[in-house]
Formats: structure tokens, sequence, C-alpha cells
């Protein structure tokens, strides 16, 4: 077996030229740019290999997903890079900072080589379809590039294919790039159709294209772009809000017009391990990624006060009275839940509940419990509800259930932040913090009664509103880390003592209450007496340390190693 080890900027872009005519002959057990793109189906097998790119797995999880562990919502147990992006001790060296640049620039190479080749294919291909790959090639590549900059900063800009003597590249200002992406999320809006159906269902749509434009356009502060993107996506009047926000994540709510776009794992291409990796023990899971205390206590009570300010929490049941995506997203005390075997149990990770009440099937009784005894159940307490569905109970390692990448209560809150942060406060963006915060509930908006509505106020305050909202609302879907970096708020919301649950029955019930800041982001220096008695908790991080270069990753070291372009250099501080 030969092993290539070029890194992915040079292996991805570079096309070796030969004058040796033995080498020059086509490779004739392999398809290649000289003989492919001659048809509209090999124009199709070559787009659906570029949305391989987005299916990046760690730890058999999306990485998306794992993404929301180097932020202050949730937490990954295992000793590998989420945790030590988490706990700030990545590097240039560190594995998944190198794979999400690799996995994204052979996306983009995927997508350059089809749009400088597809022409071939122009004679013999309907213009309908010859359109739509176009489309979805520069959607996708706009995506990466998009996903890049947010992570990186300054990347290289690379559009075509080059010959090895242009392989050594600079970074591309981050400006220059997100106008890239912006053009080319606009053109693939204009050829792409709202929605497909049949075996073309789940492929890159117009509302992809705005709602991405959005949303790169939010997290680069260009806020009248991102307002009328995203204001340009509910105009299309075909996405909506799913009626049940805990059923969105199961199979019930999968493909549903909330979700824009989405990976739609398939058996024998491609699956996830969301019932292994995050489940708990007593349903074969690991609860391995797990959300954190900071996550749970920034939900509201049901007087849309936060747990400081409210008369209605209650430090002895910490569910009790809160905002109903709290137990829609988290699973914990006083669930009923389903396990191994068919059976369902009480929910219970207090220290001292050795055992649990099986309900079915028949007759109730007693078990051992897991997720207490087991020394590897949840450190914090909780474990995340979001894409468990009991259909992946018996092969938990084999999900088909599909990850929303971009979903339409994201445009909501886009549209909503844009809005404010534009100072433009009308009716039209407490209908879309409302329509989030209502379908939590299960009424209508118009129920106002039924929920704590937002109501219009000042810019201050609205911002407060709009960012808790993205904090709960998106929780375990890969958008925090973006969000506390382009807020300038991580070195508050990630520093310190990661906590996990209480061990003592004392401690448990009687904790004291956190103040959460206007960013709802927790304070917890009343419980420094606390952690500093060994037994008290259960200890995940301490301590996490997020310092200034830590808005933006590292360029990887390899390909530092090997690009010798003197405009190809370190980020800051690394």
């Amino acid at each position: 077996m030969k092993k290539y080890i070029l890194p992915v900027l040079l292996a991805a872009f570079t096309m070796v030229a030969c004058n040796k005519d033995y080498l020059d002959r086509f490779p004739e057990d392999s398809p290649n740019s000289s003989t492919f793109y001659k048809s509209g189906d090999e124009l199709v097998l070559a787009v659906n290999a570029a949305y391989a790119n987005l299916s990046f797995k760690q730890q058999y999880v999306p990485f998306n997903m794992m993404l929301d562990a180097t932020a202050d919502v949730m937490w990954f147990r295992p000793n590998d890079d989420i945790q030590a992006i988490g706990l700030g001790q990545h590097t240039p060296n560190t594995g998944i900072i190198r794979s999400i640049w690799a996995t994204y620039y052979v996306g983009i190479a995927k997508c350059n080589s089809l749009l400088e080749n597809m022409e071939k294919a122009k004679g013999v291909t309907s213009a309908a379809l010859y359109t739509r790959v176009e489309g979805e090639a520069r959607f996708l590549r706009a995506y990466y590039y998009g996903q890049l900059i947010a992570l990186y900063g300054d990347v290289p800009l690379i559009n075509k294919t080059l010959p090895a003597a242009e392989s050594f590249v600079s970074r591309t200002p981050k400006a220059q790039v997100f106008d890239f992406v912006m053009k080319e999320l606009d053109d693939a809006a204009s050829k792409l159709s709202v929605s497909y159906t049949g075996l073309d269902a789940g492929r890159a749509t117009k509302g992809a294209a705005l709602a991405a434009k959005a949303r790169f356009a939010l997290y680069n502060e260009k806020y009248d772009i991102a307002a009328a993107a995203a204001k340009a996506v509910m105009d299309l009047n075909y996405h909506n809000l799913y009626p049940n926000y805990r059923n969105l994540f199961t199979y019930a709510g999968e493909n549903s017009r909330e979700s824009i776009f989405a990976f739609d794992f398939k058996q024998t291409v491609s699956t996830a391990a969301y019932s292994q990796g995050n489940q708990a023990r007593l349903a074969g899971g690991f609860s391995t990624l797990i959300p954190t205390r900071g996550l749970a206590d920034s939900y509201e009570c049901t007087d849309g006060l936060t747990i400081d300010k409210s008369p209605l929490y209650s430090t002895a049941d910490m569910y009790k009275n809160r905002d109903p995506r709290m137990r829609q997203t988290i699973l914990g005390d006083g669930d009923t839940w389903f396990g191994n075997g068919g059976i369902t149990y009480n929910m219970t990770f207090h220290p001292d509940s050795t055992t649990c009440t099986r309900y079915t099937p028949g007759p109730i009784s007693k078990i051992s419990n897991t997720e207490v005894t087991n020394a590897f159940s949840s450190f914090s307490g909780m474990v995340l509800k979001k894409y468990i569905d009991p259909a992946d109970l018996v092969l938990n390692t084999q999900s088909e259930l599909a990850f929303m990448l971009i979903r339409y209560a994201e445009v909501l809150l886009t549209y909503a932040e844009a809005k404010i942060e534009l100072n433009q406060i009308d009716a039209s963006v407490v209908d879309a913090l409302n329509q989030v915060r209502a379908r939590g509930y299960g009424v209508a908006p118009a129920a106002t009664s039924q929920y704590p509505a937002v109501a219009i106020g000042t810019q201050a305050a609205l911002r407060s509103v709009v960012r808790r909202e993205r904090k709960v609302e998106l929780a375990g879907e890969g958008l925090r880390l973006y969000d506390i970096r382009r807020w300038k708020i991580a070195e508050k919301a990630m520093n310190g003592v990661l906590f996990g649950k209480a061990m003592t029955r004392a401690l448990y019930y009687t904790l004291p209450k956190p103040t959460l800041d206007e960013n709802s982001t927790p304070d917890y220096t009343a419980f420094n007496p606390l952690v500093s008695t060994t037994g008290n908790f259960k200890i995940m991080d301490n301590p996490r340390l997020f310092q200034p270069r830590h808005y933006l990753w590292p360029i990887p070291q390899s390909e530092l190693d090997v690009n010798k372009n003197t405009g190809f250099v370190q980020n800051p501080g690394y």
C-alpha cells in the first residue's frame, strides 16, 4: 500500500504534469478529470462525493455536535482532542484541528474539480440538472470556506485546481474569503430550488444557501446582510418550526420543514453512534458527551426570569417550573426513560440512589442503577436527549438519524439578533423570538398568556434575550463555540473549574444559586468553598483555560511544515 504524506492543501489542489508518454496514459481502473465529467450521471456522482465531507465524525458522533464540548454547554469525558480543546490545551499538532482543516479543504477540492470540468457534460445534460449541480457545488464550497474562516481566520482561498508550481499558497485575508462566500451563496441560491423530492430530497436548496449566507454574515458582523438573508428564507414561506421540540430530534421529526440542511446518515454508507456515545448507562450508552450545569442553569423559569431572579426556582428540584426545553434537551432526575431489554425506568443520578424503579415490563420493581454505580456514568448528572431515539437502542452504533446542520429556528434567531444589533427593533424582531420560545412551550406565539413572551424593549435587553435563546435552543448542535468567540465572552464563559454533580446528600438538594450575567453566563463564585472540599463534586475539568489566542484555532503544523510561502503563517500565540 502506498503512503501519501503530502499535507492536504498540496495533495488536494496539485496536479503534477509529466512529459513521459507512459506516465501520460489515463488510469484505466479509476475516473480522473480527463475521462470523467462527461455525462449528467457523472456530474451527480461528483457532487455527491463533495457532500461526504459534511459528515466528519469524532468518536463516531457528528463533529458539529462534539464541537459544543469545546464550549461551555457540553463536556466530553474521554481524554482526547475534544477535551484538550475544552481545557485550552490544544496546539498546532492537535489531531482534530488538522482533520477538520483537511476535511473541508478536500471538500473544496472536489467542488473545484467539478466546477472547472463540468462544461464537458453540458451538451448531454439537461439544463435543469446542470444548473442544479453547479448550484450545489458552489453552495458546498462556500459552506466549507465559511466554516474555515470561522474557525481559523485567514485561510488560503483557492477556487481552482493548482499546478505544482503554484502549490505554495499564502493565507487570504478573512474579509476577502467572506466576500467570496457571499458571492458564491448568492449564485447558488439563484440556481437551486426551494425543495426536492424523491432521491433528491436532502440536497442543498435555495433556503440552505440563503440560511448559510445569514449565518456567515452574522458570524462576520455583517448584520444588514444577515438580516436580509434570514428574511429571504422566511419569505420563501416554505420552512417553519416543527411543533414538538423534543420530537424534532428523533425520527418523527426527521426531514421536517424546520430542517433546512442536514446530513442524512444511511446504513452501509455512514451511520452515527449517538446512542452509544451520548446515551445513559442503563440504555447501553457511555455518557461521554454530556450537558454542563452551565447549560442547565441558563434555562429560564416559566415566569421568564432567570434562576437567580425567579421565586419559582427550586434548589431541591432544578427542573421544576423551568422552560420546557430544559426537559426536552436534558435527561435528568425524575424522567421516565428507556433502557436495554425494552425496559422503562425512573432516571435518577442522586449519589445514594444505587437502585431505581423499573416500570415496564411489569411488575414494577427495583433494579440496579448504573447511572450511579458505574464509574463512568454521567459526571454532570445529566445526559443529552437530542438525537436519542428509542429505535436506535438495538443497534446503538448504527443510527440513520439525520443531523441538522442548519434549521429554521436558527434563521429566526439570526434575523432577530441582526436586527437588534442594527438597532432596528420592531414587531418582526419579537415575533421571531416568540415563535421560537412559544414552540418550546407547545403553544401558538399569539397565546402570550401561556408562555413568557418577549416584548419590544431596549437594544441591551433584547440582546440579552437573543443570546440566551441561542444558548438554550441550539444546545448540542455545534454553534456555541462560534457564538462565545464572536461575542468575545469566551474567557468568562469557559474559564475556571468545571464541576459536575454534587456527591453528598446534603449538597445535592441545597446547592446555592449562581448569578447570571447579561449573556446568561452563570457565576459560580458561591460554589468555591464547596469545590475546595474533596468529595463534594464530580470534577470534570480543573481548570478550563481560554486564552486570547483561542479565539482562533491554530493552523495545522503539518501544513506549515511543507508550505514555504512567506504569507502562510501561524495564528498569533501558537
